[in-house]
C-alpha cells in the first residue's frame, strides 16, 4: 500500500488524518517539525508528503526547497491555512506538487492524494494494494509476486517482499543502501551490507525472466530497478 508521510504540529488534526488515511488503505507516519520532515523525507520509504507550512524548526516551504535542493523528488502536497495567492504560488514555485487549503474536506484530500499518485507514479492507485511494472504483478498484503509473461508465482519471503515493495514503488531511481537497509530492517540494530546485497541477490535471481525489469547496482550509491531496454 502506498506509505505517506504527514507534517502536522496540530496534534487533533494530525490524528485525525491519519485515521483517514488508514481507512482509505493507505500506510501512515506522521512527524511534528522540519527536521523531523527531513530526515524522514530523506529516507526514501514514502511515496508522498503532506506538509503543514507553520511547523516548528524550519517552516514547510524550506523543507522543500531543501529537498528539491538536494535532488529529492518525494511528490509533496501542502496543507495549509495560508490561502492568499502569493503563499499558493510560492509554494508550488518551491517544489509542492500540489496545494491544499484548511479546512478541507476528507473526501477531496484522499481525491487529490490518489490523483497525485497516478500522476506521479505512472499506475492507478484504485487498488492500493497491487503493485506493477512491467510484467510484474505484486500484492503487498499477501506478499505475492506474480510474472505475467510467464505465470511464475510466488508468495515473497517478508523482507524479500518489503524489498520488492520499495523498488516498485520507486522504479527507475536509485535507492541508497542506507535507505534499502532502514525500510528492510528498520530498528533491528546494525545490519550489514553485505546482508543486504544477499537479499538483493535473492531478489534479482526470482526475476531472471525475458522481459522482466532488473535490478541493477550502481556503483558507490545503491540499486535501482530498471526495465531493460
Amino acid at each position: 500500500m502506498p506509505k505517506i508521510l504527514l507534517v502536522e504540529d496540530d496534534v487533533e488534526l494530525a490524528n485525525a488524518v491519519i485515521s483517514l488515511l488508514v481507512e482509505e488503505g493507505f500506510d501512515a507516519d506522521w512527524v511534528q517539525d522540519g527536521d523531523e520532515a527531513l530526515h524522514a523525507a530523506r529516507s526514501g520509504a514514502y511515496d508522498v508528503a503532506l506538509m503543514d507550512v507553520m511547523i516548528p524548526s524550519r517552516d514547510g516551504f524550506s523543507v522543500i526547497a531543501r529537498l528539491r535542493k538536494e535532488g529529492e523528488r518525494l511528490p509533496v502536497m501542502m496543507l495549509t491555512a495560508r490561502d492568499s495567492l502569493s503563499d499558493r504560488v510560492r509554494g508550488l514555485e518551491t517544489g509542492a506538487d500540489d496545494y491544499l487549503v484548511k479546512p478541507f474536506a476528507g473526501t477531496e484530500l484522499i481525491a487529490r492524494l490518489r490523483a497525485l499518485l497516478r500522476r506521479v507514479g505512472g499506475q492507478e492507485w484504485d487498488d492500493p494494494d497491487l503493485l506493477t511494472y512491467g510484467p510484474l504483478s505484486f500484492s503487498v498484503s499477501a506478499r505475492e509476486l506474480t510474472i505475467e509473461n510467464t505465470g511464475e508465482f510466488v508468495v515473497l519471503p517478508p523482507k524479500e517482499a518489503v524489498l520488492l515493495e520499495m523498488f516498485l514503488r520507486h522504479p527507475n531511481r536509485i535507492l541508497t543502501r542506507s535507505q534499502l537497509m532502514d525500510r528492510v530492517w528498520g530498528f533491528e540494530g546494525d545490519v550489514l551490507e553485505n546482508t543486504l546485497e544477499s537479499y538483493v541477490s535473492r531478489l534479482r535471481k526470482r526475476l531472471e525472466n525475458e522481459g522482466c525489469p532488473t535490478i541493477q547496482t550502481i556503483r558507490g550509491l545503491g540499486y535501482r530497478l530498471q526495465k531493460l531496454p
